[in-house]
Protein backbone atom coordinates (compact mmCIF):
# COMPACT_ATOMS: atom_id res chain seq x y z
CA UNK A 1 0.00 0.00 0.00
CA UNK A 2 2.89 2.80 1.09
CA UNK A 3 4.66 1.23 -2.23
CA UNK A 4 1.37 2.51 -4.52
CA UNK A 5 0.90 5.73 -2.99
CA UNK A 6 4.57 6.63 -3.08
CA UNK A 7 3.99 6.11 -7.37
CA UNK A 8 0.91 7.75 -7.13
CA UNK A 9 3.13 11.09 -5.35
CA UNK A 10 5.44 10.61 -7.79
CA UNK A 11 3.43 10.91 -11.13
CA UNK A 12 1.83 13.58 -9.70
CA UNK A 13 4.86 15.52 -9.28
CA UNK A 14 6.50 14.28 -12.61
CA UNK A 15 3.42 15.47 -14.71
CA UNK A 16 4.32 19.27 -12.66
CA UNK A 17 1.11 19.28 -10.65
CA UNK A 18 2.95 21.29 -8.61
CA UNK A 19 4.58 23.30 -10.64
CA UNK A 20 5.11 26.97 -10.23
CA UNK A 21 4.69 27.75 -13.83
CA UNK A 22 1.61 27.21 -16.35
CA UNK A 23 2.81 26.55 -20.08
CA UNK A 24 1.29 28.99 -22.56
CA UNK A 25 1.95 29.94 -25.57
CA UNK A 26 2.47 33.24 -27.87
CA UNK A 27 1.08 32.96 -31.15
CA UNK A 28 1.80 36.20 -33.82
CA UNK A 29 2.07 36.74 -37.39
CA UNK A 30 5.20 38.18 -38.33
CA UNK A 31 6.30 40.65 -41.37
CA UNK A 32 6.13 37.71 -44.00
CA UNK A 33 2.55 37.06 -43.22
CA UNK A 34 3.95 33.45 -41.17
CA UNK A 35 2.26 32.75 -38.02
CA UNK A 36 4.77 31.72 -34.94
CA UNK A 37 4.32 30.24 -31.91
CA UNK A 38 6.67 30.63 -28.55
CA UNK A 39 6.26 28.72 -25.62
CA UNK A 40 5.72 30.14 -22.61
CA UNK A 41 6.30 29.59 -18.68
CA UNK A 42 4.01 31.98 -17.02
CA UNK A 43 4.33 32.22 -13.36
CA UNK A 44 0.63 30.52 -11.38
CA UNK A 45 -0.96 32.95 -9.79
CA UNK A 46 -2.30 35.31 -12.23
CA UNK A 47 -6.10 36.51 -11.90
CA UNK A 48 -6.35 38.02 -16.00
CA UNK A 49 -5.00 37.40 -19.39
CA UNK A 50 -5.94 39.65 -21.96
CA UNK A 51 -4.26 40.02 -25.62
CA UNK A 52 -4.76 42.74 -27.91
CA UNK A 53 -3.66 42.69 -31.65
CA UNK A 54 -3.72 46.72 -33.52
CA UNK A 55 -4.10 47.13 -37.10
CA UNK A 56 -0.52 47.33 -37.77
CA UNK A 57 -0.25 43.17 -36.85
CA UNK A 58 1.06 44.40 -33.55
CA UNK A 59 0.11 41.63 -30.27
CA UNK A 60 0.66 41.99 -26.90
CA UNK A 61 -0.47 39.18 -24.38
CA UNK A 62 -0.21 40.18 -20.88
CA UNK A 63 -1.07 38.51 -17.73
CA UNK A 64 -1.59 40.41 -14.38
CA UNK A 65 -1.63 39.13 -10.83
CA UNK A 66 -3.73 40.29 -7.93
CA UNK A 67 -0.48 42.14 -5.91
CA UNK A 68 0.28 44.49 -9.25
CA UNK A 69 2.79 41.85 -10.84
CA UNK A 70 2.26 41.84 -14.66
CA UNK A 71 3.93 39.66 -17.51
CA UNK A 72 4.23 40.10 -20.97
CA UNK A 73 5.33 39.11 -24.13
CA UNK A 74 4.73 41.18 -26.85
CA UNK A 75 5.69 41.06 -31.25
CA UNK A 76 6.08 44.33 -32.53
CA UNK A 77 6.55 45.99 -36.02
CA UNK A 78 7.68 49.46 -34.49
CA UNK A 79 11.13 48.12 -33.05
CA UNK A 80 10.96 51.53 -30.89
CA UNK A 81 7.60 50.48 -29.20
CA UNK A 82 8.35 50.45 -25.41
CA UNK A 83 6.11 48.55 -22.87
CA UNK A 84 7.50 50.55 -19.98
CA UNK A 85 9.52 53.11 -19.53
CA UNK A 86 13.57 52.30 -19.17
CA UNK A 87 15.94 54.87 -18.59
CA UNK A 88 18.92 53.49 -20.37
CA UNK A 89 21.51 56.18 -19.53
CA UNK A 90 20.56 54.27 -15.85
CA UNK A 91 20.20 51.34 -16.92
CA UNK A 92 22.74 49.61 -19.18
CA UNK A 93 21.64 46.61 -21.11
CA UNK A 94 22.99 43.47 -21.34
CA UNK A 95 23.35 41.16 -24.71
CA UNK A 96 21.01 38.63 -25.25
CA UNK A 97 22.85 34.98 -25.92
CA UNK A 98 20.15 34.94 -28.93
CA UNK A 99 20.66 39.09 -29.88
CA UNK A 100 18.54 41.91 -28.99
CA UNK A 101 18.93 43.42 -24.95
CA UNK A 102 18.16 42.41 -21.28
CA UNK A 103 17.02 45.23 -19.15
CA UNK A 104 16.61 44.94 -15.56
CA UNK A 105 15.91 47.08 -12.31
CA UNK A 106 13.76 48.51 -9.41
CA UNK A 107 11.25 51.06 -9.19
CA UNK A 108 11.07 53.76 -6.72
CA UNK A 109 8.61 51.23 -4.75
CA UNK A 110 11.69 48.76 -4.72
CA UNK A 111 9.96 46.27 -6.79
CA UNK A 112 11.56 44.41 -9.82
CA UNK A 113 11.63 44.74 -13.48
CA UNK A 114 13.23 43.37 -15.98
CA UNK A 115 12.67 43.28 -19.87
CA UNK A 116 14.03 41.54 -22.89
CA UNK A 117 14.01 43.03 -26.25
CA UNK A 118 14.34 40.66 -29.14
CA UNK A 119 13.54 42.60 -32.10
CA UNK A 120 10.54 41.93 -32.81
CA UNK A 121 9.57 40.50 -29.90
CA UNK A 122 9.65 41.28 -26.00
CA UNK A 123 9.24 39.37 -23.27
CA UNK A 124 9.12 41.51 -20.16
CA UNK A 125 7.84 41.81 -16.06
CA UNK A 126 6.96 44.44 -13.79
CA UNK A 127 5.86 45.55 -10.30
CA UNK A 128 7.44 42.15 -8.74
CA UNK A 129 8.43 41.13 -5.40
CA UNK A 130 11.98 40.21 -4.02
CA UNK A 131 9.97 37.35 -3.10
CA UNK A 132 8.89 36.60 -6.81
CA UNK A 133 11.81 37.37 -8.35
CA UNK A 134 13.25 34.57 -8.95
CA UNK A 135 10.22 32.95 -10.22
CA UNK A 136 9.65 35.66 -12.86
CA UNK A 137 13.02 35.66 -13.94
CA UNK A 138 13.26 31.94 -14.81
CA UNK A 139 10.11 31.84 -16.58
CA UNK A 140 11.34 35.12 -18.69
CA UNK A 141 14.25 33.58 -19.81
CA UNK A 142 12.39 30.39 -20.54
CA UNK A 143 10.57 32.77 -22.79
CA UNK A 144 12.89 33.64 -24.68
CA UNK A 145 15.14 31.26 -25.75
CA UNK A 146 12.23 28.59 -26.21
CA UNK A 147 13.16 28.28 -30.20
CA UNK A 148 10.09 29.41 -32.60
CA UNK A 149 7.68 26.88 -34.12
CA UNK A 150 5.33 27.46 -36.74
CA UNK A 151 2.27 26.99 -36.14
CA UNK A 152 0.31 23.81 -38.28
Amino acid sequence: MRLAILLLLFSFTSCGIFSPYKNRQFTYTDSAGQQKTLGLKVPRGFKLKSETVDSAGNKEQVYRYVNGAVYYAAYSTDTTRTYQPINEALNQPLPHRLGGWIYKGQDSSHLFWREIRMNPLTFGYRHVTRDDEVKFDSALNYSSLFPERKKR
